[in-house]
């Protein structure tokens, strides 16, 4: 049985993109016979992150693949980002200045066995959609999306452990932990439970590829790594972790 490669994140992680290879596509080709499953999107939460790891799981698990057959890597979004599910759109969102949240299919799905896109992304970039901007004016609180985000991670870890399936996580950027949220006493007893054996040895893809890699930004002003980035990313960073834990 080839193994199942299972990949979540945001843009960083987007394999739909077709000018940019990102490391997903990249650890799929390296490991040659695996069948890859990439759910990475643009601009996607660590909810929807979350929640589409775990449904690809079971769903595998489900078609007998066996645990020791899958391998799961994610890379965790801004705590900032968040969506919803929803019967109706929300308020506002069929707004004429809705062009900021169309560009990465918002409303989305992911469960097969719904035909409906009922999913709606929020991003605290978009200013001119009026669902998305009441939402930050309104519920919007630092703390609490750094929980939220610490018990996404939280959940994904204890499923994935209770299975003895293997995995790593990263970070898209330094911005997914931030010391002044970590310790906060409502969110630090969490935080401390997180399995940091599991994640690679970076604060963020974006900050290795600045600081590390021997390739440049395609766009100066786009913080988001181009291909050779990406393949440089996996070659010096994830392989060689995936290798010292035997994955691979």
């Amino acid at each position: 049985m080839k193994k199942i490669l299972i990949t979540g994140g945001c843009s960083f992680s987007d394999c739909s993109n077709e000018h940019t290879k990102t490391w997903p596509k990249h650890l799929a080709e390296m490991l040659l016979s695996c069948i890859p499953v990439h759910t990475g999107q643009g601009s996607h939460g660590n909810g929807i992150i979350s929640r589409k790891i775990i449904y690809e799981v079971q769903h595998y698990l489900q078609q007998g693949v066996v645990p020791e057959d899958i391998l799961v890597g994610i890379m965790w979004s801004g705590p900032n980002r968040y969506d919803i599910f929803s019967d109706a759109s929300p308020p506002g969102y069929n707004d004429s200045e809705n062009e900021e949240t169309n560009l990465y299919e918002n409303p989305t799905k992911f469960v097969r066995e719904n035909s409906e896109k009922q999913w709606y992304i929020f991003n605290h970039s978009w200013q001119k959609n009026y669902f998305n901007s009441a939402y930050y004016k309104l519920y919007h609180n630092e703390v609490m999306h750094q929980l939220l985000t610490i018990e996404h991670i939280l959940r994904v870890q204890w499923f994935l452990k209770s299975l003895n399936i293997n995995y790593f996580m990263s970070c898209y950027t330094d911005k997914v932990f931030s010391d002044r949220f970590t310790s906060h006493p409502e969110v630090k007893y969490l935080y401390e439970l997180i399995d940091f054996n599991q994640f690679l040895p970076i604060t963020g893809e974006y900050e290795w590829c600045r600081d590390v890699s021997e390739f440049e930004f395609p766009d100066p002003n786009d913080m988001h790594p181009g291909s050779d980035q990406h393949q440089d990313f996996v070659k010096k960073v994830v392989s060689p972790w995936l290798e010292s834990k035997g994955y691979i």
